[in-house]
This record gives C-alpha cells, sequence and structure tokens, in this order.
C-alpha cells in the first residue's frame, strides 16, 4: 500500500516527513479553531449575515473598529520612526557595544508585559507621576490612564522590540562596501541614506511593520488595564462579548473582522516581500559597518534606552511600602509583600502553575522547531517561503483570535482549566519564537559535516544526535529561552482558558492589578525583573563566548 507521501521523492519526502508533526499540530489546534471561529460567525439567531448587519449597524462598534485601526496605525508609524535610528546604530556598532545595545532591547522584550502595563498604570493615573511631574513644571495636570493617548504611548513602548529587531536584521544583511563605493563617488551620507541603506532595510521595515501592525490590533492587556470602556479597542469588545455579555456569534463576528483587517496587511505585503525572511534576528557581536556613528545616534540610543528600561524600574520601589497603595513614591518600608507572594496559595500556586507550563511548552516549542529546522533546511528554494509562513502564521494573526478560537474548541474538549489546555495553547504561541532562533542556525549549518558522517557508515540518527545536536545547540538554548519566556508571559490566551481552579502568574497579576489594590503585584513584577535581567545576562555572556 503507498503511503501519504508516496508522489513525493528524495529531500521532498523526507522534508514531508519530518514538517508531519507541525503540520498536524497547527492543523488541529490552530487552523481548525480560527475555521470554527469564522463557522460561529454566520449561526447567529438572525440568519447567515445576521451577526455581521447587527455588527456593522452600530455606530458603537464601528467607532471602536475605527478607533483600533488609528491606534494601530499610530503605533506602527511611531515604533519605526523611533526604531530605526536605534536599529541604524546596532548595525554600526560591534563587539561589546553591539552586546549592550542589543541587551538593552533583549531585557525589554523578554519584560513580562504585566510588568510594563502595571509601571503604566503607575505612570498615567492621577497623582502618577506625570500628573506629579506636569504639576511641578507648573500645569494643571496630566492624567492620561483612561486616554486613547495614554493606551498608544504604552502600546508603542510594549511594542517597540518587535520593530528594532526585524530592521536590525535586515540591516545587518546590507553589504557595505555599497556605501564605500557611492562615497568614493561623491556621494553625501544624506544622499548614500536615501538611495541605498534605506531600500535595502525595507525588507525589515515591511516585516517589523506588519508585526506591530497586527499584535496592536489584537493587545488586549494594555487598551484593557491602561484604557477605559469609554475608548475601548475591538480586542475588549471581544472579551466583553464573550464572558460578559455570552454573545458568542456576535463575538466571532467581531473576531473575523478583526482578521480581515490584519490579512489586508499582511496578503498584499507578502506578496511583494518575505515578511518571514525578515522576522529572523542576528546577534552576533562580531557584526557591523565601518564608520563612525554620528553623535545623534547616541543621544537618541540613550532616549530609547530609557522608554524601554525606565517603566519596568518603576515598579521595584512599589513592591515594599508598608500600606496598600500604588502611590508614587511609596510610604514606609516593609516585605510583607514579598512574604504574602510566597504565603499565599493564589499567588504561589499560580507561579508554581506558570512554571510547570513554561517548561512543558519549552520542550514541545523546541522539539517541534527542530524537525521544522530539518525540514527547512532539506527543502528546496521555492518550498523555504512556504514552511517559514506555516510555522510563523501564528505570530501574524491577532492574540485575542487565537485565545477566542481556542476557548470554543476547548470547551468542547474538556481542556479549559487543565494543564495540558494551557501547554497546547501556549505552544501555538511560543513556536514562532523557538523557531526563529533554530531555524537561522541549522540553515547555517555546513552539510560537508554530514556528508562526511554519512561517508564513515554513520546511521542519520547517529549523525543527528552526535554531529548536527551538539553544533546547534546556541540556537536550542536561544529558541528553548524564547518559548520559555514567551509562554511564562502568556496573558490573553491564558485569561480564555482559565478559571478558579487553575491560572498562571500573568493572570493573577491582570487580575491583582484590575480588580484590587495589592502590592504583592509589585512584588511579583521585580523579582520577574531580576529573573529576566539574569536571563538576558546569561544568554548574552554564553553567545560572546560561543563566538569567540
Amino acid at each position: 500500500m503507498r503511503g501519504p507521501f508516496a508522489f513525493l521523492t528524495g529531500a521532498n519526502r523526507q522534508t514531508a516527513l519530518l514538517m508531519l508533526p507541525i503540520i498536524l499540530f497547527l492543523a488541529v489546534f490552530f487552523a481548525w479553531p480560527v475555521i470554527l471561529v469564522l463557522a460561529n460567525s454566520f449561526g447567529g439567531e438572525g440568519g447567515v449575515v445576521g451577526e455581521y448587519i447587527n455588527f456593522f449597524t452600530s455606530n458603537t462598534y464601528v467607532r471602536i473598529v475605527v478607533r483600533t485601526i488609528v491606534v494601530a496605525f499610530a503605533v506602527t508609524g511611531l515604533c519605526l520612526l523611533i526604531g530605526y535610528p536605534y536599529a541604524y546604530l546596532m548595525a554600526r556598532t560591534k563587539g561589546k557595544m553591539l552586546a549592550f545595545l542589543t541587551g538593552i532591547v533583549l531585557l525589554s522584550f523578554f519584560t513580562s508585559v504585566m510588568v510594563r502595563s502595571f509601571a503604566w498604570i503607575v505612570l498615567l493615573q492621577r497623582n502618577g507621576i506625570i500628573d506629579r511631574a506636569a504639576h511641578w513644571l507648573g500645569f494643571d495636570g496630566l492624567v492620561l490612564r483612561g486616554t486613547t493617548t495614554g493606551v498608544t504611548i504604552a502600546m508603542v513602548q510594549v511594542m517597540l522590540p518587535f520593530m528594532i529587531f526585524p530592521l536590525y536584521s535586515a540591516m545587518a544583511g546590507i553589504d557595505t562596501r555599497l556605501e564605500r563605493a557611492a562615497t568614493s563617488l561623491g556621494a553625501t551620507r544624506w544622499t548614500t541614506f536615501r538611495a541605498i541603506w534605506f531600500p535595502l532595510s525595507m525588507p525589515g521595515v515591511i516585516g517589523g511593520s506588519v508585526i506591530v501592525f497586527v499584535t496592536s490590533l489584537g493587545f488586549y492587556v494594555i487598551p484593557g488595564l491602561v484604557g477605559s470602556p469609554s475608548n475601548q479597542l475591538l480586542s475588549h469588545l471581544i472579551y466583553s462579548l464573550i464572558n460578559t455579555i455570552l454573545d458568542i456569534p456576535l463575538a466571532s463576528a467581531a473576531s473575523v473582522v478583526m482578521l480581515l483587517l490584519a490579512l489586508l496587511v499582511v496578503l498584499p505585503t507578502m506578496l511583494r516581500f518575505d515578511v518571514t525572511g525578515a522576522t529572523t534576528s542576528r546577534f552576533s557581536a562580531e557584526e557591523g559597518a565601518d564608520g563612525k556613528p554620528a553623535p545623534w545616534l547616541w543621544i537618541w540610543a540613550v532616549l530609547v534606552a530609557l522608554l524601554l528600561l525606565v517603566p519596568g524600574l518603576i515598579v521595584i520601589p512599589l513592591s515594599f511600602p508598608e500600606n496598600r497603595s500604588f502611590a508614587f513614591p511609596p510610604q514606609g518600608f516593609s516585605w510583607k509583600w514579598y512574604e504574602n507572594f510566597f504565603q499565599n496559595r493564589q499567588w504561589w500556586g499560580s507561579f508554581m502553575t506558570s512554571i510547570e507550563v513554561a517548561v512543558l511548552v519549552t520542550l514541545s516549542s523546541t522539539v517541534l522547531s527542530v524537525f521544522a529546522g530539518l525540514a527547512l533546511r532539506r527543502a528546496s528554494a521555492r518550498f523555504k517561503t512556504t514552511i517559514r509562513a506555516l510555522v510563523l502564521t501564528p505570530r501574524i494573526v491577532p492574540g485575542v483570535i487565537i485565545a477566542m478560537a481556542m476557548y470554543g474548541l476547548f470547551l468542547d474538549w474538556q481542556l479549559n482549566i487543565t494543564v495540558t489546555g494551557f501547554v497546547i495553547a501556549h505552544t501555538v504561541m511560543a513556536l514562532p519564537f523557538a523557531f526563529i532562533p533554530i531555524a537561522a542556525t541549522l540553515e547555517q549549518f555546513d552539510a560537508r559535516y554530514e556528508q562526511a558522517a554519512a561517508s564513515l557508515g554513520a546511521s542519520r540518527l547517529t549523525t543527528f544526535f552526535q554531529i548536527i545536536l551538539p553544533l546547534i545547540r546556541t540556537g536550542m538554548l536561544t529558541g528553548a529561552l524564547f518559548a520559555f519566556v514567551i509562554s511564562f508571559d502568556e496573558v490573553v490566551v491564558s485569561l480564555f482558558i482559565s478559571g478558579g481552579g487553575m491560572r498562571t502568574l500573568p493572570v493573577q497579576m491582570y487580575g491583582s492589578v484590575a480588580n484590587d489594590i495589592d502590592p504583592t503585584i509589585a512584588a511579583a513584577s521585580t523579582m520577574l525583573l531580576l529573573m529576566t535581567a539574569l536571563l538576558v545576562i546569561l544568554s548574552t555572556i554564553f553567545n560572546q563566548r560561543r563566538a569567540r
């Protein structure tokens, strides 16, 4: 009997067999749930298109859609304006300075979104740091919490690393000899930048803009905590329709509207640019172009570094007050909120749940990414982009849509409020991030080692475990780190599938901020910051030693 891949031969069959696990996983736990959301949107009491008619005939819902689009474009544009000079400076430096600039972005990227959301509440609230600063300068005050402006500012700070990494990835691959040739022909710096550098960096511009825009469309945490019901975005509306109004068909229709908005941006750009390829970031300390960067770039880098790091650092002093308060500066000094974290069953239990789930997600994401990476290096040129697009698809679909899709599927399969459900859901979210460094390492692997092992009689299994695996361990460790952090920090999907019997630490933190004034969240945030800083420092030291 012929197998399902009998029509394929040689390398194509190997590629198909290696991709089979990840295709089945994404088909069952990603594609099928999204299809069910689409089907639910046509199943309302008003007929096939009744929910869409109800949605678009509501002035409130239309205003929310327009507001969401405007905010997403504003966040994308600001991230590009702020991040481009920083990424350009990264591409012009090397050695320890490049490692330092990269470390700042990595530290911000890995810092929990709940930590940063809590920090922005403290910054933007009435009698918060910005409001007090405005009073000190002689103004009437500046309360930005509950405003679209405040939400936009906070989202820019969170989204900035997602823009910088693709930009730097594209810039690091630009041949600097083109610049030197232009200079030798009398071109000015501005002419060289406009005619050579910017066009060659366009894949990074497009890749970063697509990722930031799509993520901003479905961003839930900051609009939910920093914003207000009067200026809510589409993601918050979807969650409210499910958990407050219990209108699944209308929530599904709203999710489809968001997905169509994302596809309107993603599909045209993917037809013209290799968006998937532009997302692969490089972090070698030996890279960098020749020439001395302009002084203003260093000033800009300092300002960007402050924007990336300061909001997270604000939570540290807030973990030591004597009373229940988020006021800054805090009054008194006490360790009791740290004691409460370790003694309270809800806080400690959610932390241990996050650790358990993140470890399992790290293992599953790394294994699936290795399979996909091996398939990628064996695939023909025309299939490489297809493989990348397949694995990275969850990254370009708004997270709230994935959460909505899994919520419905897991209800039917009784996977909500289970470790298995959390692991499956988080693996879908973490897989693209684990795949990027692992695939990049495997693509750089010298195939002659494999050929030499085969000529000496080594089996494919022996070759993989004794030659390939040791040589790609740096990429695997980086991918595993990304998967662990993404899982540990996942909020939106966890909010949909969690319950009183099981919740992760980010869900516990979200509930604490939304429903109570409990400085234990500041203590938890401080410990997460220290853990993140330690991981980034160890990772940077390890990569530098490997580079030597």
